[in-house]
């Protein structure tokens, strides 16, 4: 479906009928069948009810794999926060795949390190924690020891790890980002985003003007993190700053790394239906939890507080189908964004959205009116 000023209508023409039939027997059972939810995204109903009162910051595309399809600002670019570390987890795989990089390869912790900001380090003390390293601080003790690149691949996805993006990308060249972009179904890629760039540009604005295009932006992103993996006395200076009074956010909402609801979908369906080079061994990493129906569901979610919340995932049945659910949202307030993360709301509506599309039209009847 798409948002136009008399509610959300089927992307397919020919759907039109079938939906009306749909709606016409959803709106007329039960007390105030067309009420939409009260907006909560701490749980999946609610959720329904937030996008319905902020039509304009979410963008969705749900598909069942079985035909039916719904969709709200498809082609809308969105901030993706962590959900865009799957455009770099696509390319590591093919590569492997393709047996240009080995998945034993091993990768230096100080090597690894060298992209990993002192704002975002929480998330790889937690990838080392899990990988039985010992650290001093946030960062591993020993810089010399290694670990297998399939596990930097896996810190990136499971644990959200911020350097892992710009350490793949600079162990697979820009080259391999841009074609398995291409063969993922993602379409023109223009600058490639780097999650080390836009948290240095947090710390050292100067670098990144405000007014600049986002292509500018992108291409002063990659230089600054190149420097800051490149330069001890520059990564120094950046990891002494602090963070500007009041988080940027509306950098966070207007310029962080994305896309369209569209482009991560095409994504996480290739995943799903493992017919790419190195789909299969994505969904070793992406595929961590379990629903009822289905024999793998992956995923992965983002989220900046008190700005961005995101998340795509895919879901295999046994039959081969494969469902695929992608959620956008920005310009969330901090309380939204603190609710989001402490719930399942945001798992659950993704997931139950994908599997049947119905759910949110059922839910959202009245916005067809």
């Amino acid at each position: 479906m798409t948002r136009h000023p008399g509610g959300w209508r089927p992307a397919l023409p020919g759907m039109l009928v079938a939906l009306l039939v749909l709606l016409t027997s959803s709106c007329a059972a039960g007390p105030d069948p067309c009420h939409v939810a009260a907006a909560d995204v701490g749980t999946a109903s609610g959720w329904v009810g937030y996008a319905a009162r902020h039509p304009d910051d979410v963008a969705f595309v749900f598909d069942d794999g079985r035909g039916t399809r719904v969709e709200h600002r498809a082609d809308e670019v969105q901030p993706f926060a962590s959900s865009i570390k799957v455009l770099n987890l696509v390319p590591y795989t093919r590569e492997v795949a393709l047996g240009r990089v080995r998945a034993d390869e091993p990768v230096r912790l100080g090597d690894w390190e060298r992209w990993s900001s002192a704002g975002s380090e929480e998330s790889h003390a937690a990838a080392l924690d899990a990988l039985g390293i010992s650290r001093t601080g946030m960062r591993a003790s020993d810089q010399g020891a290694t670990v297998p690149i399939d596990r930097v691949a896996d810190a990136m996805n499971t644990f959200s790890d911020n350097a892992a993006p710009d350490f793949l990308r600079a162990r697979l060249g820009d080259r391999a980002l841009v074609d398995a972009a291409r063969d993922y179904g993602w379409g023109e890629v223009g600058a490639l985003p780097t999650n080390t760039g836009f948290l240095i540009g947090q710390f050292v604005p100067e670098l990144v003007p405000a007014g600049a295009t986002a292509d500018e932006r992108r291409r002063r992103e990659r230089d600054a993190a190149r420097r800051f993996a490149s330069d001890p006395a520059f990564r120094a200076d950046v990891d002494t700053r602090p963070l500007p009074p009041g988080l940027d956010v509306d950098a966070y909402n207007g310029s962080g790394p994305g896309g369209t609801a569209r482009q991560l979908t095409a994504l996480w369906r290739g995943i799903g239906e493992g017919r790419l080079p190195g789909a299969a061994h994505a969904r070793t990493i992406t595929e961590r939890s379990s629903r009822p129906g289905f024999v793998g569901v992956g995923a992965k979610g983002g989220l900046t507080t008190g700005a961005v919340v995101s998340r795509g995932t895919e879901l295999r049945r046994a039959d081969g189908t494969v469902a695929t659910g992608v959620l956008l949202v920005r310009r969330m307030s901090r309380a939204g964004t603190d609710r989001a993360a402490a719930t399942p709301g945001l798992d659950d509506v993704t997931a139950a959205a994908a599997e049947d599309p119905q759910v949110v039209r059922r839910w959202s009847c009245d916005l067809f009116g």
